[in-house]
């Protein structure tokens, strides 16, 4: 009795060691994992701050390069109305195009995803289509009746009245966004108004109704009353079918659905590898394409589901216009390379085959993925999908395919260029190293498809891609590009 009593004293000896053991142990384990938490936690927040900072620069800088080549493009335009010098012109109307270009791609730039700004953009590919048109009448040859300028009692003029009174209206125009532009740019610096505050906005507005929220956010106000303004403004005639703005869809056919019919298409795709989420119908979105919109409900361990997503569809065919889901994407754990295998399998699950990677960015952990349809060899451009690749597990986050609805033609013959890849790499800069020429579809400013090569090489340090004209050998467009073929802004 007395050795078990022993024992049994013994034991719980140890166990009350054990136990001091154990207390000892947990304050310093809890404060390991204490520090630890709250180095994650800064080092989180400091690289999302550091992102904040970087977005926030480049979208002030984005800003600032609209308005100043609005600006210049003003300048341009005042310079055209009194220039009767064919040289001159030429020159002139050459500044204008490039000058309504990149006045276009900066305003591709800022987050104004929400504001509606259709006659700020269809006035900036005015100007760009009418100097492109004035510039190839300029260019042709004298000999022909085209080219010969108008004679009057004042002597030669080398633009008729009607292209005149055009030029004229378009600087009008220029003038009014320029004043609003560089009006809008002091009261952002007067006010401190952040661009990251309007990002915001333009993310929840594919999730709710922020109108409101517009209203009283100082930037999207200002372009929704510069937008308002342009509306009054009179209108330039402008030369039969110069300006087709709105190519017609080639892709989008079929006939109408009804919401029902819609709801079980999007159903069948966002579900299409597992029955994941509900499908509920929002509303119809009138336009030159109308759509259906739907909200996407993903359901939880317990059978219940919450917003978390939403996918548009045409109401003429049905066809998927864009979806996106939404849900915060931690760590990057996969490749770009790995993205872009995700994007092309889960198209091809979805019935959109013969389309190939030819480019991916990063932005917040999310790869997006552009695809474009494939001939042989031929890439065609216009006819591409962007699809959104979560990099922590290779979700597939969101889809868009107005591109490829738009210029999708099932019945696509590729001519057989003029030029032989021999022939086109003579017109290229003896300079540039060329790594890889191919065929390529690619669209012109007045949205007409130009069969090309695709030369993609180097000058020093910098990578480039050079689109030559497969018949007439002319440079058609130039890009500076990294080494994942995106394009550098």
């Amino acid at each position: 009795m007395a050795e078990e009593h022993h024992e049994q004293n013994n034991q719980e000896n140890r166990g009350e060691e054990r136990d001091r053991f154990g207390s000892r142990m947990t304050i310093p384990l809890l404060a390991v994992a204490l520090v630890a938490s709250l180095v994650w936690g800064f080092t989180q927040f400091r690289a999302r701050r550091n992102w904040e900072i970087k977005a926030e620069n480049q979208y002030n800088r984005s800003f600032s390069e609209l308005s100043a080549h609005v600006g210049d493009l003003e300048n341009k335009l005042a310079e055209a109305l009194v220039s009767n010098s064919r040289p001159h012109l030429v020159k002139t109307f050459s500044d204008i195009w490039r000058q309504a270009y990149l006045s276009q791609e900066d305003l591709g730039q800022l987050p104004l995803t929400s504001v509606e700004l259709g006659k700020t953009k269809e006035f900036l590919a005015k100007v760009g289509a009418f100097s492109h048109n004035i510039v190839a009448k300029l260019n042709q040859n004298t000999n022909t009746d085209a080219a010969v300028p108008a004679v009057t009692g004042e002597g030669v003029q080398y633009l008729s009245d009607r292209d005149w009174d055009t030029l004229n209206t378009l600087y009008q125009q220029a003038r009014y966004l320029a004043d609003q532009l560089v009006d809008l740019q002091e009261s952002v610096l007067e006010a401190d108004e952040r661009w990251l505050r309007v990002d915001r906005l333009s993310s929840a507005a594919l999730a709710a109704d922020v109108s409101d929220r517009l209203e009283t956010n100082k930037i999207t106000k200002s372009f929704m009353m510069m937008e308002d303004g342009f509306k009054r403004l009179p209108e330039p005639e402008m030369e039969g079918n110069l300006l087709n703005l709105r190519p017609d869809p080639k892709g989008i056919t079929g006939a109408e659905i009804s919401q029902e019919q819609g709801r079980e298409i999007a159903s069948g795709f966002v579900n299409k590898d597992e029955a994941q989420y509900e499908v509920a119908y929002d509303e119809k979105i009138n336009g030159d394409n109308p759509l259906y919109l739907y909200t996407l409900k993903k359901k939880n361990d317990k059978g219940k589901a919450a917003s978390s997503g939403r996918l548009a569809l045409t109401v003429k065919g049905g066809h998927v216009a864009w979806m996106l889901k939404e849900r915060g994407v931690s760590a990057q754990k996969i490749s770009l390379e790995e993205a872009k295998a995700a994007a092309q399998k889960y198209l091809e699950r979805r019935d959109y085959r013969g389309l190939t990677p030819v480019g991916a960015e990063e932005y917040r952990n999310v790869a997006v993925v552009s695809l474009c349809s494939q001939q042989g060899d031929t890439i065609i451009y216009p006819e591409m999908i962007k699809v959104q690749v979560a990099l922590d597990d290779g979700e597939i986050m969101g889809v868009e395919t107005m591109s490829y609805l738009t210029f999708h033609d099932p019945q696509r013959k590729i001519a057989s260029p003029r030029l032989s890849i021999t022939e086109a790499r003579s017109r290229l800069n003896k300079r540039f190293n060329v790594e890889t020429v191919k065929e390529a579809v690619i669209l012109n400013d007045q949205y007409e498809e130009v069969l090309a090569y695709e030369c993609i090489g180097r000058i020093g340090q910098n990578r480039y891609r050079v689109y030559l004209n497969a018949d007439t050998g002319e440079e058609e467009r130039i890009h500076r590009i990294d080494q994942q073929g995106v394009q550098i802004k």
